[in-house]
């Protein structure tokens, strides 16, 4: 299986596989298109296309990535062996290829004409959001001294003409890399990926060392160098194959109100005092299909779950060679680790290594090999049937986890449980099997079929 290079090849691969769903009547990108995308996350959670939505003509997908297979298959990965191979992958780098023509820059709209509320969707998702917001760009800029790329999330407001508003800051490394170009009275070139290839996604998301370039990551990760061609406004390298490009820098010394804005916790961030970008191009595919990312949805816990999956799994097989899975149900806040325990140690080991591999993680649930971490039902029968509150819980009082300013109060404190099986009474525990259960197509039982 081979790493989509390209954004689109993974929307085409889940056309060809039945797993992408078109919607041609136009839609209002102004909670309409939000609402359609929530009903499919409810049920069969497809990707699904806008090929018309008003006021502009860029068609739009989303829920890309609504399952966590799509990851793996957009990396060219098996899904059993996913994280294992993102931590290996995680140290390789490939050199970027520089490129002059470039897929991404077949339309180009720069200088006085550039008009992000005309040029760029004009999606809103939530009731009170300040207004339309960009989810799915990545974020690429060179370091102002080193020159090392970064690539990362961010959502941006569209403001109107050439005007954005960003949320970063320091300790996340695109604000370390503004906070060092601020401090010398410079404005820091940036470009706005959207519709980058997957590796790059995935570097963007990924918890790679600051001194690490994440485009030299990004190739590794897809087997093939990323090509890369050069802005033409701004002296930043851009992922040639990417579906739109918005070139511009983060202005040095100023911030603007932003938001409120519904992000993934299901609540809404407060209007906060954030980083100005002014635009100076947009370029793009004569044909570009945007990417829109509802923050929470399950293409935006996955994206950001398959990372924190991979830290915690390097942390946990350092004490435990057996897991099985780690999933990062909810609200990415807490893991579920299923191991394949052969000591009694191994469980509590696995709380602590999953509570100090990432800090926002404040629930970490440890259970056997026969319970699969993804499915919440399963979880909680496990916890109900096999945890020991008496002794498989353990509680950590005031450690911090969410930091957002406004929140952190409530994030404090961080809990542990041991939903496993004592080893001695595994044979007790077996859990009931039914043969020939995986064996039956219901339609060739039910009359009339199903």
């Amino acid at each position: 299986m081979k790493a989509k290079t390209a954004f689109r090849e993974v929307v085409r691969e889940l056309e060809a596989q039945g797993a992408l769903a078109t919607v041609s009547r136009q839609v209002d990108p102004k909670h309409e298109l939000t609402a359609v995308m929530r009903q499919m996350q409810k049920g069969e959670n497809k990707a699904l296309l806008f090929r018309s939505v008003a006021g502009s003509d860029q068609q739009v997908v989303t829920n890309v990535f609504g399952f966590r297979s799509h990851v793996a298959a957009a990396l060219g990965l098996e899904e059993a062996d996913l994280l294992p191979s993102l931590v290996q992958l995680e140290n390789q780098r490939l050199p970027t290829e520089r490129v002059d023509q470039a897929p991404v820059q077949e339309v180009v709209v720069a200088g006085a004409d550039v008009d992000v509320s005309r040029d760029v969707p004009q999606v809103v998702f939530s009731e009170l959001d300040a207004g339309a917001y960009l989810t799915a760009g990545v974020l690429i800029a060179p370091h102002p001294e080193t020159g090392v790329y970064n690539a990362s999330w961010n959502r941006c407001q569209l403001v109107g003409g050439d005007r954005m508003r960003v949320r970063m800051m320091p300790p996340q490394h695109l604000g370390r890399y503004h906070q060092v170009a601020e401090e010398k009275g410079q404005n820091l070139p940036c470009a706005i990926v959207v519709g980058a290839p997957p590796g790059v996604m995935f570097s963007a998301a990924s918890k790679v060392p600051f001194e690490v370039d994440e485009l030299e990551v990004a190739g590794a990760w897809q087997g093939s160098p990323l090509r890369v061609t050069r802005c033409k406004t701004i002296p930043v390298d851009v992922p040639a194959d990417a579906e739109m490009v918005i070139e511009g820098e983060v202005i040095a010394g100023v911030r603007e109100d932003e938001g409120p804005f519904g992000e993934f916790t299901d609540g809404y961030v407060p209007v906060m005092k954030n980083h100005v970008f002014r635009v100076t191009a947009i370029t793009r595919r004569r044909d570009a299909i945007y990417h829109a990312i509802l923050a929470g949805g399950t293409e935006d816990l996955n994206l950001v779950g398959v990372p924190i999956q991979t830290e915690i799994y390097k942390k946990v097989s350092s004490f435990v060679p057996r897991i099985r899975d780690i999933a990062t149900p909810g609200y990415v806040f807490g893991c579920v680790i299923s191991i394949e325990k052969k000591s009694e140690d191994q469980s509590k080991n696995a709380v602590l290594a999953a509570l100090a591999a990432y800090s926002w993680t404040k629930v970490v649930v440890v259970v056997d090999e026969d319970v699969d971490p993804f499915n919440a039902a399963d979880v909680l029968w496990a916890i109900q049937t096999r945890a020991t509150p008496d002794t498989g819980v353990y509680v950590f009082p005031r450690v911090p986890s969410y930091t957002r300013e406004d929140v952190r109060e409530v994030h404090r404190g961080k809990i542990g449980i041991d939903a496993t099986v004592p080893l001695h009474m595994k044979k007790l525990f077996e859990r009931r099997r039914f043969p020939g259960e995986s064996d039956v197509r219901l339609e060739e039982y039910i009359d009339g079929g199903c």
